[in-house]
């Protein structure tokens, strides 16, 4: 026998290796067998949200470029070692591996220098990518699609834990609006940047909205509702469940500094100041024009779209992550162009989810009930909603003040 190692041809190792007579289907590749698995997730939803789907198909992308671009083995050869160069490559991405850009946005799929990294992950992230890849290989191995799963040793990983300091103080929320409304304008595209961004930080503040809730709602979630009892009128905020996480859907009551915001962005895009019940139009629209269509005549100008109100749409999690993360930056510059070093570091450090804490937070020290502000998160376990807000802090503390106003009042 030859002493010399008997290796594979990396081509092969490209090659999906399904095992005989697994119940998946006729599959060409490792992908179009996890596009099986999607749509089965697809249709186990109870509730037929898309968040998760969505997830999943942004982390299958990941998996994807890393499989073609770093370690060439596809998933259905991978082995226990195959896993831990995964994690160890989400653990320190190289240079390469982060998503170009082009100017202030990264690439576009279609653009050259494209990867679906756009930063490195943080701890959280890796945990739930590792556990979507052991419940895309656990499917696929139940299925007889593998002979074994790589990651049986390891299992599901962590889940992310919520650290209820990650709020925004108030006062340094205020600063970030504040900053924004000292903005020079030098043409119309940047006040109506300027305002749709203050809306979406007004937004994500005010309804406790997490970023997929916010990008997939429509104009018309906001409606107007009369109290049969006093006759009033109040503007609500629906989370539909094709958006809502876990298609737990909801209500909440809109502030008049929430309209407010509303209606000046609005009309910075040439709408009407409120919503009407028929728009179709996305809740955040970008300053740019659609191509549109009157009869079998094609618009070719930007003025004429932009007087039919032809905007563009943002959809996505990563644009809005931008836009909050540009906009907090912002404000941390001037923090520390007076050497308030702490707080700019706070605000670098903050996200859109931060703003969701902040709100809850607000509503619990507002006198709300756990219960109350648990519906208005889309909580589905009070137990939840007591992480996100140092509820147990917050009883203890405020038992501790009757006590001291109780001895105060004996003495």
């Amino acid at each position: 026998m030859s002493d010399e190692l008997i290796t594979m041809p990396a081509a092969d190792l490209m090659t999906a290796a399904p095992q005989p007579g697994h119940a998946l289907g006729p599959v060409e590749d490792d992908w179009a067998a996890a596009e099986v698995w999607l749509r089965s997730v697809a249709r186990k939803s109870r509730n037929g949200s898309t968040e998760t789907l969505a997830t999943y198909r942004f982390h299958l992308a990941k998996l994807r470029w890393y499989c073609e671009n770093v370690a060439r083995v596809t998933p259905s050869r991978w082995s226990l070692q195959d896993v831990e160069a995964f994690k160890i490559f989400l653990a320190d991405l190289p240079i390469d591996a982060l998503c170009a850009r082009h100017g202030k946005r990264h690439v576009m799929p279609s653009e050259s220098g494209y990867t679906p990294f756009r930063k490195q992950p943080a701890s959280s992230s890796r945990s739930d990518i590792a556990r979507f890849v052991h419940a895309m290989l656990k499917a696929w191995h139940s299925m007889g699609y593998i002979r074994i799963n790589p990651m049986g040793m390891e299992g599901a990983g962590t889940r992310r834990t919520i650290d209820a300091r990650r709020a925004v103080d108030v006062d340094l929320y205020d600063l970030v609006l504040k900053t924004m409304k000292g903005e020079q304008f030098d043409r119309p595209i940047s006040r109506q940047i300027n305002l749709r961004d203050r809306f979406i930080l007004v937004a994500l503040r005010e309804l406790g909205l997490r970023a997929s809730e916010i990008v997939g709602s429509s104009m018309t979630a906001f409606y107007q509702l009369s109290d049969p009892k006093t006759k009033n009128r109040y503007w609500i905020f629906h989370v539909n469940s094709a958006t809502a996480k876990g298609g737990k859907e909801r209500r909440v009551p809109v502030t008049r500094t929430l309209l407010k915001s509303l209606e000046d962005y609005r009309m910075a895009f040439g709408l009407s100041p409120q919503p009407g019940p028929s728009e179709k139009m996305g809740l955040l629209l970008s300053p740019h024009t659609q191509p549109m269509m009157i009869g079998a005549k094609s618009v070719r100008s930007a003025a004429d779209r932009r007087f039919f109100g032809q905007w563009k749409e943002l959809g996505t999690r990563q644009h809005l992550y931008a836009i909050v993360k540009d906009r907090l930056k912002a404000t941390s510059a001037v923090l520390r162009q007076d050497g308030k070093e702490t707080l700019a570091n706070e605000l670098d450090a903050a996200s859109p989810h931060w703003l969701r804490h902040t709100f809850a937070k607000a509503a619990l020290l507002q006198g709300q009930t756990m219960r109350e502000v648990a519906s208005l998160l889309g909580h589905s376990s009070v137990d939840t909603t007591m992480v996100y807000t140092d509820q147990d802090a917050l009883d203890l503390v405020r038992s501790y003040e009757r006590e001291r106003l109780d001895i105060a009042r004996e003495g």
